[in-house]
């Protein structure tokens, strides 16, 4: 199956696919993919789907020939210095997760989110403790893929918190 990096959290190791077949995010873990080179968002991959007890997940993530062609083709090319502009969506991330964890608690130490909770509220843009607190917990609920009760306790404690 073939994708696109859409997401990639570096600080905590995983990311998510988009399928060219589909308009869902799969979940990918730093384990499955190749140890020579970063996930990047917007990179090109095929990788397998497998379902897991937390959902789909990918595996085997691999970087589609194209994509690695045209990095040798960058790297050997005289106008390098403009590849830092691909990778500017990745930069911007982490000095935001960098921040958060500088600003306070992070979305992990909110009363009853545990790990595949939290991946959820990171893949759905939550971020920041404040970030849940400042919503409903109905769109909570809908973006993160939770049930409404859980949203509701997770908002209540994220606005303990702050």
């Amino acid at each position: 199956m073939n994708g696109k990096i859409v997401k990639y959290f570096s600080r905590r190791g995983f990311g998510f696919i988009s399928p060219e077949d589909s308009s869902d995010e799969i979940f990918f873990h730093v384990s499955s993919y190749p140890t020579e080179v970063e996930p990047e968002i917007g990179k090109n991959v095929e990788f397998e789907m497998i379902e897991t007890p937390k959902g789909k997940e990918a595996k085997n993530v691999r970087i589609l020939a194209e994509a690695l062609e045209d990095e040798d083709a960058e790297e050997e090319s005289p106008e390098e210095e403009e590849a830092p502009v691909e990778d500017a969506p990745e930069e911007e991330e982490a000095p935001e997760a960098e921040s958060a964890e500088d600003e306070g608690p992070g979305v992990g130490d909110i009363p009853g989110v545990g790990k595949a909770t939290e991946e959820k509220l990171m893949g759905a843009g939550f971020d920041t403790v404040a970030s849940i607190a400042s919503v409903d917990a109905d769109d909570v609920a809908e973006k993160a893929g939770i049930s409404a009760k859980v949203a509701a306790k997770i908002v209540a404690a994220a606005k303990e918190l702050l």
